[in-house]
């Protein structure tokens, strides 16, 4: 996640939506004031050759950082996290997060899904059965809905932007208060290209997927 306070913006990362792509681009705009969380080594070193701001402002008041990054997650020392519930950002933002703008990015659970299959098991070699993936509980991992909405199941971030409209649902913003955003392709090339998820998600895949996200199928329209 990211608050940039000169450009009263939060953006609230979801899984498996370019968050990566997204955040190293919004981070090449964060001031020393504004808060960026940590991404894991490899992630943070395409936000070096970017030219993005590392993490900072997302530990606890009064504490410093060591001579190591904090590792992303929920940890002792770590206020702000990089998928952190937007309703946890919230509360630690007050009445800036009424008075700043909020987006979030989501996707078809269908192809989240299969772009979480492949980027857990990236060896063709020792990659297991699609219905083996759905099996173990795993593919659930890149459900979204608890990040961007409150415990009523209501959306509380003011933008939610389509993953498949990304650049457009940016430049959109960008017309209000954004820049013009660059995106790194961060992790593309894990999934093999033209991989289309009705290629991958077998009969009994499809129904799992929509019966654990049944509700960003129903918020968004998502369709086979």
């Amino acid at each position: 996640m990211i608050v940039l306070h000169d450009y009263q913006l939060v953006y609230v990362r979801t899984r498996k939506t370019a968050s990566t792509s997204v955040e190293i681009a919004l981070s090449r705009f964060a001031g020393p004031n504004d808060i960026v969380t940590a991404l894991s080594p490899r992630d943070e070193a395409l936000r070096r050759e970017a030219g993005g701001r590392p993490p900072q402002n997302h530990l606890h008041p009064g504490l410093i950082p060591g001579p190591e990054p904090v590792a992303p997650g929920i940890a002792g020392r770590v206020r702000f996290h990089n998928h952190m519930p937007g309703r946890h950002i919230r509360a630690e933002l007050g009445d800036q997060w009424d008075r700043y703008v909020t987006f979030t990015v989501e996707r078809s659970p269908y192809d989240k899904v299969t772009s979480l299959y492949f980027h857990r098991h990236r060896a063709p070699s020792a990659r297991p059965p699609i219905d083996h993936f759905i099996e173990t509980g795993e593919f659930a991992d890149a459900l979204n809905w608890p990040l961007y909405t409150d415990t009523d199941n209501r959306v509380i971030v003011d933008h939610v932007l389509r993953h498949e409209a990304l650049r457009e649902g940016l430049a959109q913003l960008a017309a209000a208060s954004l820049p013009d955003l660059d995106l790194p392709r961060a992790k593309a090339h894990f999934r093999p290209p033209n991989s289309h998820y009705r290629d991958v998600l077998t009969p009994s895949a499809r129904r799992a997927i929509e019966d654990v996200y049944a509700q960003e199928f129903d918020a968004h329209g998502y369709t086979w």
